[in-house]
């Protein structure tokens, strides 16, 4: 039979009111009082009902976080950022995903706010805007991570990507590339719409000429990178060199070289902008890379939400760019 809070307060001879100041940290209790109760709850292994306090505190003491596809290694490692601090403050972490779908992520958000979240970090589709910020009016405290979204009055923790480009471009360059090949996102989404623009003048910049033949736009998905490289080696001038920006479709473009029978980096080096783990090491040949911090961005963005909930000034919102670094392998060579 499970205890409740009068089988406490009964054995520790006090009213219900001072067992409840007890176990709700009320430091008006004497000593000795707080003593009995702490006892009585010790001998009938009392565990307060947590769920039933939170609904009357209207505090569900919950991170939720809203990611684009949890079996990608780069939302897993930004999802762990989050849940590393938030155990920290003693929360716990709702996760959703949107498989790049509007319905599901205004569904998740809606689901969110029935069930009280105190803080949600968004990985956004980039056309929830008019949702995001009724929360924000709510005074729920919001983060966007990884794609930044315009017009949205909160904080947000991301790469620093037109620096990332101009890392991998430069680079490439420095080998002798001028034909480089870019495996884009799917420009129907603001964050697909931005990177390629960015890839674009940073491309000028570089005074890297532009030939539309060169770039592929799609899903950041495994077989949208098979179909990219496909496509893109396929031509009667093919690019010495191809730049991806998205894990997925860069394991995509690998398979597919293999089919092909191409080899990197002797027939086309291969160059990819994300997280720097294991998985491209012990791939043969092991991937030249410009560094994302999913860890780290997802670490940063739990802070800040905690610290909005601790009360810190909400009158302006901080943006927070995590300097990439250059990483080479033997996928790329000089030409």
């Amino acid at each position: 039979m499970v205890s409740t809070i009068k089988d406490v307060a009964k054995l520790a001879n006090v009213s219900l009111g001072t067992a409840s100041k007890v176990i709700n940290g009320d430091p008006t209790v004497s000593a000795r009082r707080k003593a009995l109760v702490i006892n009585a709850i010790a001998t009938l292994g009392y565990s307060p009902n947590s769920i039933a306090q939170n609904l009357r505190t209207a505090n569900s003491r919950t991170l939720s976080v809203l990611l684009a596809n949890i079996t990608n290694p780069f939302q897993m490692a930004l999802a762990k950022g989050i849940e590393e601090v938030a155990v920290t403050h003693n929360y716990n972490m709702a996760i959703g995903t949107t498989n790049e779908s509007v319905d599901k992520e205004l569904d998740s958000l809606d689901m969110f706010e029935r069930n009280r979240s105190d803080g949600i970090i968004i990985c956004s589709t980039g056309q929830t805007q008019e949702k995001i910020c009724s929360l924000i009016e709510r005074n729920i405290p919001i983060v966007m991570v990884d794609r930044y979204v315009p017009g949205i009055p909160c904080d947000y923790v991301g790469d620093d990507f037109p620096l990332a480009i101009v890392m991998a471009l430069q680079y490439l360059q420095s080998l002798g590339h001028q034909r480089m090949g870019i495996l884009h996102g799917d420009q129907n989404t603001y964050h697909g719409s931005y990177r390629y623009q960015q890839a674009l003048v940073k491309m000028e910049t570089l005074g890297i000429a532009y030939d539309a033949a060169l770039h592929t736009q799609g899903a950041y998905s495994y077989e949208e990178g098979g179909r990219a490289f496909r496509t893109l080696m396929s031509q009667l001038h093919p690019p010495t060199a191809l730049l991806c920006v998205n894990n997925m479709q860069c394991a995509g473009a690998i398979n597919e070289a293999k089919s092909l029978g191409i080899r990197i980096p002797d027939d086309v080096s291969l160059m990819l902008i994300n997280e720097n783990n294991f998985m491209w090491d012990i791939i043969s040949p092991g991937i030249t890379m410009v560094t994302q911090s999913p860890l780290r961005i997802g670490m940063h963005a739990a802070n800040t939400i905690f610290q909005r909930l601790q009360g810190r000034d909400a009158a302006s919102y901080t943006t927070t760019l995590l300097e990439p670094g250059l990483v080479v392998r033997d996928s790329t060579r000089a030409i």
